[in-house]
């Protein structure tokens, strides 16, 4: 199995290859800069690739969108050692699985190798037919409390896990390190107003899912009796939560794996608070353009930065 790393820095190369001598079972291949990375993605299959950000000619950013484009489904984990976190986070929303901060660590770099494999082996086991969006969505709104299981003492049917299986297929990424893997500004209908994610979730489907959060909601509501005037409410499907923040005319909606301690369910909190406090006068009667909300791109931003990969989280 074959895994290509790109950067210009040859201390980096090598440090790679030092790390990839402990494992015999993986075949590391390096380029020194775009170019000599798209020379070799075109005579040669890899299940990953590691790619530095900032790089001369083009960089990291420019090879990111080609390889997505030509190469979709391929993880791609981007390596940084500048701390401002607004480049990976364009590389995120460019596509990308995850991003590891120079000097890099061995568990971090095998953590990240492992993902990808996870995610080599799913896409392998994937049904010809996958679901589109539009069809999950009807699932979630035509479940019942009966069909779930939550009416016999919370057991689960099989229709919820496959439920739950779906979802996970849907918002989680195998190969990210991080602790959150979707943020979702809503209004109450369900219209997404902003939101960050991998290209995983294509920007056509937003709204779909926007609708499918909201769904999810309603129906966990309904089945668990939530107090109405809670501010949080977090939802479980197996391995991951969707957490929701409820304000006075929007919603959040994020998607994480682990736990989020109480610096990050604050964090949420009060990003959602912020955005309307801002945006107030248009959320009252706003008419579906988000040109006019100021900022729904930046806080999502700067909560991300905040939770994702914070030691609070751990």
């Amino acid at each position: 199995m074959k895994i290509l790393a790109v950067d210009d820095d040859n201390a980096v190369r090598i440090s790679l290859k030092v790390m990839f001598r402990k494992w015999d079972h993986l075949e590391l291949e390096v380029a020194e800069d775009a170019k000599n990375a798209l020379e070799k993605l075109a005579t040669t299959e890899y299940i990953m690739m590691f790619c530095d950000i900032d790089m001369p000619g083009m960089n990291g950013l420019e090879l990111l969108k080609i390889v997505k484009e030509k190469y979709p489904i391929m993880p791609v984990i981007m390596l940084t050692g500048n701390q401002d976190i607004k480049t990976p986070i364009q590389a995120f929303r460019d596509g990308a699985m995850d991003y590891l901060q120079k000097p890099m660590q061995t568990r971090n770099v095998r953590e990240a190798i492992d993902g990808a494999l996870k995610f080599a082996e799913e896409e392998a086991k994937k049904d010809i037919g996958v679901i589109e969006l539009g069809d999950f969505k009807k699932i979630v709104e035509n479940f019942s409390l009966e069909k779930a299981g939550l009416n016999d003492s919370g057991t689960k049917t099989a229709e919820f896990s496959k439920l739950a299986r779906i979802l996970q297929e849907k918002l989680i990424h195998p190969s990210k390190r991080g602790r959150i893997h979707n943020l979702f500004l809503l209004t109450k209908s369900g219209i997404v107003i902003s939101n960050l994610s991998t290209s995983n979730v294509k920007e056509k489907d937003s709204d779909i899912m926007g609708g499918m959060f909201i769904a999810v909601k309603d129906f966990m509501e309904d089945a668990v009796s939530s107090n109405s005037s809670e501010t949080l409410n977090d939802i479980t499907f197996g391995e991951f939560h969707i957490t929701f923040a409820s304000g006075a005319y929007s919603d959040m909606a994020v998607v994480y794996l682990g736990q989020l301690g109480q610096y990050a369910e604050d964090a949420i909190i009060d990003t959602l608070i912020a955005f309307e406090f801002e945006n107030m006068a248009v959320l009252e009667n706003w008419n579906g353009d988000e040109n006019l909300l100021k900022n729904s791109d930046k806080y999502l931003e700067d909560l991300f930065e905040k939770i994702d990969k914070s030691k609070t989280n751990v």
